[in-house]
């Protein structure tokens, strides 16, 4: 069922996103210099690309459900290498010379390795897995479709609101010019390393934070939790105050750019405040959906996007024009780590009440 929801989903995405594609490159803060560049990119990564890349998280998501994590690390892994070997041979002139386009052309082949590499896994395993792709076997189970939509529905209005924050700060940075637009979009995929490796960790423990609290195993369970919590929290403040103190370096292995570089050491040590309060509700979102507790994370979604980070980019950069901007993300994210410590502290006195009951 989710399968096959992913797929129609990504289809109907891509559907809209094509035929609505010039209204949607203005939106995102396209302007006449950057249009034809984002349009190559978009053909091969959203009309072409949008539902092999969301079938290679699916399929990753299914597979770990089953405890699978090392298969599901491999095909997700081996997406994103293939993607950094193709692109300096599809963008670079000494390679195929198609710039933007080749960027989104290495994302789509890599999405499609990724998805090929989970299908013969599903192959191989075929008698001694759960996880079934066979149209045949699809089915109509209310439990089922309800379980999948209360879990998964926050979880895409959360992307979403992820989008239109993004949104909102791209148009906003827009305003002051290229270098600016450039040195935001460094300073973001510069602070999504860490991030996603932490985000690692929170998915990574969600099918044991299941089995266990399924089982009624709550002390395990929260030993998977706090375990997670102290390998990520200390490195990300560790990494929080590397990227503070060689934001400029670090910047300027991406673009030799004085302008550049001035804007993203700005940016960067701004979105580096972030990092171990997002990791908290990362760590909290994780378990909130490994016990089925959907509306938590929506909760979460709408306070972080609606009532904090949004409202926060137009007060700060009004306040602060352009460089208060990588300081609403922060600002959202304490507030939210808070919550998270209290609603991990609110679980685990549920689970000791139920236990001595």
């Amino acid at each position: 069922m989710g399968f096959y929801c992913a797929l129609f989903c990504g289809a109907l995405f891509a559907m809209l996103c094509t035929l609505g594609k010039g209204p949607l490159l203005v939106l995102l803060g396209a302007d006449e210099a950057t249009t034809p560049a984002t349009a190559a990119y978009m053909l091969w990564t959203v009309s072409c690309g949008a539902v092999p890349a969301i079938l290679n998280v699916v399929l990753a998501y299914l597979v770990r459900s089953e405890g699978a994590s090392f298969h599901a690390s491999i095909g997700t892994m081996s997406g994103c290498l293939l993607n950094i070997v193709l692109d300096p041979i599809f963008i670079m002139p000494w390679g195929l010379g198609m710039g933007a386009a080749g960027a989104g052309l290495a994302t789509f082949l890599s999405n499609c390795a990724a998805c090929a590499y989970f299908f013969i896994l599903l192959y191989v395993k075929r008698k001694s897995t759960y996880v079934c792709v066979n149209p045949r076997m699809l089915g109509w189970n209310k439990a089922i479709i309800l379980g999948i939509c209360g879990v998964g529905i926050p979880a895409s209005i959360q992307n979403l609101l992820n989008v239109t924050g993004m949104t909102i700060l791209n148009n906003f940075t827009s305003e002051y010019g290229a270098d600016a637009v450039a040195a935001m979009g460094i300073s973001q995929k510069i602070s999504m390393v860490p991030l996603q490796i932490a985000l690692g960790f929170s998915q990574g423990i969600m099918p044991l934070i299941s089995y266990n609290y399924a089982s009624g195993n709550h002390p395990r369970m929260k030993k998977a939790i706090t375990f997670a919590m102290k390998i990520m929290m200390p490195g990300l403040f560790a990494v929080m105050a590397l990227f503070w103190i060689f934001s400029a370096g670090l910047t300027g292995a991406f673009m030799e750019n004085e302008s550049i570089i001035a804007y993203g050491t700005k940016f960067l040590r701004g979105f580096s405040i972030t990092m171990p309060f997002l990791g908290m509700d990362f760590l909290a979102v994780g378990v909130f959906q490994a016990l089925g507790k959907g509306k938590y994370a929506l909760v979460f979604a709408l306070l972080r996007k609606i009532v904090l980070e949004i409202p926060a980019l137009f007060v700060l950069n009004w306040l602060f024009p352009l460089y208060g901007l990588p300081y609403a993300q922060p600002f959202a994210e304490m507030v939210l780590a808070a919550a998270a410590v209290f609603m991990l502290w609110r679980i685990f006195r549920q689970c000791n009440l139920q236990k001595s009951q």
